[in-house]
């Protein structure tokens, strides 16, 4: 399974703070419980085995399973712990590839993702299971990167996140190295290093990858020619930005438009991403 399709039903949301007395009572779980632990300490019992919880910590109860816990009484938790099922697009149960505990450590994005579920739950507007579903979505999301697809996530430095949007809502305009520093608050050559740290490449290098993926974007509508996705991208030299796409994409752009209208005579027999993996 590739779990591009899940649809989590939330059950019940809080943002614990635990007594000095707090138990879960011995019963089995008729839903998955993700929890993560931003203080203190507990023990669970899942199916017959103890594990500590301490904070930075995820836990992952499959549904169907027995549990109870208890806290720390000098050391209550502190947590933010959601009850829900799972689903694939057909409606059959989906079970979490996750393990049933982690060490997560500090994340600002994860903090800030079940913050804004709080205000949506507790607020509870017209609409709001909407909006929860959508957040516990990208809360899957960043764990699904840790444990599922292995990506190494780190807690980007909030001045590069604050550039990076600013970045990609300015794609259609040439981006300098020195308002980005600007924006950041910090010296050019600082803002070069910090910058390379948090994203494994250097600010030119991002900026071509998200403004030819942009463009390929673009081309893939098959509303506009090759002169408008690279005048739309900031680019005003064509020849430097087929060449660019190519170095970046594998192959020039051009080759979106030909297999588009080749599919348009043809059908849709082969997609880009299949025809370029032949290649």
């Amino acid at each position: 399974m590739d779990y591009k399709e899940i649809n989590p039903q939330i059950e019940y949301f809080i943002n614990r703070r635990s007594t000095p007395n707090w138990i879960i009572e011995d019963a089995t779980t008729n839903f998955i419980d993700l929890s993560f632990f931003t203080s203190g300490k507990a023990v669970y019992k899942v199916n017959d085995k103890y594990v500590e919880v301490n904070q930075g910590d995820l836990i992952c109860i499959p549904q169907d399973s027995r549990r109870s816990a208890t806290t720390d009484a000098n050391n209550p938790i502190e947590s933010f712990a959601i009850n829900f099922q799972l689903y694939d697009i057909k409606g059959n149960h989906v079970e979490l590839p996750f393990p049933l505990i982690t060490h997560i450590g500090f994340s600002e994005e994860l903090l800030s993702l079940y913050n804004e579920l709080t205000l949506v739950w507790l607020k509870k507007e017209p609409g709001f299971e909407i909006k929860a579903r959508a957040l516990l979505l990208l809360i899957l999301h960043q764990y699904f990167k840790r444990f599922y697809y292995k990506i190494n996530v780190q807690n980007i430095d909030s001045r590069i996140q604050k550039t990076i949007r600013y970045i990609l809502n300015n794609l259609h305009h040439p981006i300098k190295v020195k308002e980005l520093a600007n924006i950041a608050g910090v010296t050019t050559a600082y803002f070069g290093t910090l910058f390379k740290k948090c994203t494994g490449s250097s600010v030119k290098e991002y900026i071509n990858k998200m403004k030819i993926s942009n463009a390929e974007n673009i081309l893939l509508s098959g509303e506009f020619t090759v002169m408008d996705a690279a005048y739309k991208c900031g680019f005003e030299d064509i020849f430097y930005f087929s060449k660019l796409f190519k170095k970046i994409k594998g192959y020039p752009p051009s080759k979106i438009l030909l297999d588009k209208k080749m599919n348009e005579l043809t059908g849709p027999h082969q997609n880009i991403s299949s025809n370029l993996e032949q290649e």
